[in-house]
């Protein structure tokens, strides 16, 4: 074996001798020895530390990315050649076994190609790359004997802000692959305001790319059209992969779903599948708008989409969307270190709320440290409460640097936003009653934590160490909040406000808090808080939230809660309007029968029946968000979980929800066990 740095190579000319997993190669054109690439996450323990992957294709390169804790391979980067015909699909298999080495693929062999590339934007002016550019690229981003990959920029004329990126690809026989982006966004550059151009890219002395738009203030966008979603130096071999939906499922960076979306399912016909720069997509009007949006839930629709078929449209539909996300004002780049910030190197800078940031709901700050006020265009809103997973997936099937980053770029925007003192400054903890994040808020940004947490690679120590610390943060916060102090038995964590107010007691959304009950639970599956003390605080900080669920779907004693009204627009959380939830003095209700007298305005009436309220059965309703909550619950085994999922699933018309989640799959998830 070959080995720099923390990447793996294996290459292996026999068929694997024990198959753990597989995926699809499928190309329009077809062909001999055609280069491909692709992410590949492995569950806990599949590839033991020590262990190789390997596969049943003459060549075959897999370059780790990131390790479970137990040291087995946890993602990485799956490169080679195949020879495949045109509109047919290759089932590769992966397996362990002996590896062999290869000679690493250099900058030296990416210059030999003679590839030369360009990005312009009108007056800004441009950014070329030839010769020796080539050999001091910004970063090593895979190496090895079958592909090696760079990431280089270079600032767009005498522009403070604007600058030209290339994730540049090097396939074994000379295949040159690239995607070039423009990028509008530092974090402390004084000055920031759009920038309105003709963007064009050349490869190889060839023009790939023109078009005119205007690029708002810290947005950014890869400069592709139509349905190829990056450039070849020569043939494009036109390979799309296809994962193997149950295995990916099965490593839990990614929830299982119940839905199997067929090909005559609606939703096909609105999905993205080509893209153009800044086009909306699948994304909502208006990220903060009320209402149902797809791209709300642990994963937005697009992503579950592929997740839950089979259908040639759904990798197309992440890889736009995913292309879209640059489109909001979220990429503050840290001018010092080109990298999205750290946390512990700003502990008091806010976003600056002006109009033209397209950020909603910003803090203050204790020292009054602010990023520059932005001028110009701006870019549409990001609102954290209403927030969806960005390019997670998407980096989960490509392994592109592109996309990684984009992860991270929407941890640290939902840190920047957030009053210094209530995230604990560079704790970057997001309290569910702190009105920059809601409760909702607070979860969705937990989550988008811990992907960034997730999909950073392990050599990445600086940025790896910071989100991790992040996590342990937030784990140590709330189960200092909640476990280690009585407070509320029933799992409600702070809500930023009284739905009720006025009436006596305090009402919070119930969905919000199955929306962080789904977070906690969720991210504790990815594995990234790297302390094994904070990694038993949060799992005992879920057992405890999880109580907000499980006692909702209780059964028909007074003292209990009845399941079949589980599903309520707000819930009665506290008999007073100024609860403590903070020391955890309350006062609270003493059981869950209080909890469903205040809600229903009746007592438990003693006998079970069906689902009813939350606009029930429709896939997407209250009954639907409360879904991933018990899911996750039943998956850590907190006591009493099953009992209530089966309380829920044994009703009479329980079929009737289940049955709409192949339209809409979004919150079909279930356990996995």
């Amino acid at each position: 074996m070959t080995q720099i740095s923390s990447n793996l190579f294996s290459i292996r000319i026999l068929p694997a001798p024990v198959l753990i997993a597989s995926f699809d190669l499928t190309s329009t054109i077809g062909g001999a020895n055609l280069p491909f690439a692709l992410g590949y996450a492995f569950k806990k323990g599949d590839v033991p530390s020590g262990s190789r992957v390997t596969g049943d294709l003459p060549a075959l390169q897999v370059a780790g990315k990131n390790w479970w804790p137990d040291g087995s391979l946890k993602f990485a980067s799956v490169s080679g050649r195949a020879d495949l015909v045109a509109g047919v699909a290759r089932k590769v298999k992966l397996g362990i076994g002996a590896a062999g080495a290869g000679v690493v693929l250099s900058t030296a062999d990416l210059r030999a190609t003679g590839v030369t590339a360009s990005v312009s934007a009108g007056s800004f002016g441009f950014a070329v790359w030839l010769g020796t550019d080539w050999d001091t690229p910004f970063q090593n981003w895979i190496s090895g004997p079958q592909m090696s990959s760079w990431v280089y920029r270079k600032p767009v004329g005498s522009d403070p802000h604007l600058v030209a990126w290339l994730e540049v690809r090097l396939y074994v026989g000379g295949g040159v692959e690239i995607l070039p982006w423009i990028e509008n966004g530092y974090l402390n550059v004084a000055g920031p305001t759009n920038k309105n151009a003709e963007y064009v890219f050349s490869l190889g002395g060839t023009e790939r790319f023109r078009s005119t738009f205007d690029l708002p203030n810290h947005c950014r966008s890869v400069l592709v059209s139509g349905t190829r979603f990056s450039y070849w130096l020569g043939v494009d071999p036109q390979i799309v992969p296809n994962h193997d939906k149950a295995y990916l499922q099965g490593t839990r960076l990614v929830p299982t779903y119940a839905a199997a979306v067929p090909a005559s399912a609606k939703v096909w016909s609105s999905l993205a599948q080509s893209y153009s720069p800044l086009q909306q997509s699948n994304y909502a009007n208006a990220m903060g708008q009320a209402g149902y949006q797809t791209a709300i839930g642990l994963l937005p629709e697009w992503d579950v989409l592929y997740l839950t078929s089979s259908n040639a449209r759904a990798y197309a539909g992440v890889i736009a969307n995913a292309y879209s996300s640059g489109r909001f004002g979220i990429h503050y780049r840290d001018e010092t270190t080109q990298r999205p910030l750290r946390f512990s190197s700003y502990p008091n800078l806010v976003t600056n709320g002006g109009s033209s940031t397209g950020i909603a709901n910003t803090g203050a700050s204790s020292k009054n440290t602010f990023t520059p006020l932005a001028q110009g265009t701006p870019p549409p809103t990001w609102d954290s409460p209403h927030h969806p997973s960005v390019g997670f997936t998407a980096y989960l099937l490509t392994g592109r640097f592109y996309f990684m980053e984009e992860v991270q770029f929407a941890a640290t925007v939902n840190f920047l936003k957030n009053t210094d003192h209530q995230r604990k400054f560079s704790n970057g903890v997001f309290q569910s009653n702190a009105g920059a994040n809601t409760t909702r808020g607070a979860g969705w940004a937990i989550r988008t934590l811990a992907q960034a947490a997730c999909v950073t690679p392990d050599n990445d120590i600086v940025l790896r160490a910071e989100f991790a610390a992040s996590m342990a943060a937030n784990a140590e916060f709330y189960h200092a909040t909640y476990v280690a102090q009585p407070n509320n038995p029933f799992g409600f964590v702070a809500p930023y406000s009284n739905y009720t107010t006025g009436a006596g007691f305090y009402s919070e959304s119930a969905w919000m808090q199955d929306f962080f009950t789904a977070a906690v639970g969720y991210a504790i599956d990815l594995e990234t808080v790297m302390q094994s003390v904070s990694t038993g605080r949060l799992a005992a900080f879920f057992a405890w939230k999880a109580q907000s669920i499980i006692g909702r779907l209780g059964g028909t004693a007074l003292t209990d809660y009845l399941y079949a009204q589980a599903a309520v627009y707000t819930v009665a959380v506290a008999p007073v309007e100024n609860a403590n939830f903070i020391d955890g003095s309350g006062p609270w209700y003493k059981n869950w029968g209080e909890i469903y007298a205040a809600t229903i305005k009746t007592p438990n009436p003693g006998t079970n029946g069906p689902l009813t309220g939350g606009n029930f059965p429709e896939a997407t309703s209250y009954w639907g968000n409360l879904q991933p909550a018990i899911a996750y619950a039943v998956q850590h085994k907190v006591a009493g979980a099953q009992a209530a999922y089966a309380r829920m699933q044994n009703a009479s018309n329980w079929p009737a929800l289940a049955s709409g989640w192949n339209d809409a799959p979004v919150w079909s998830v279930i356990p996995q066990h």
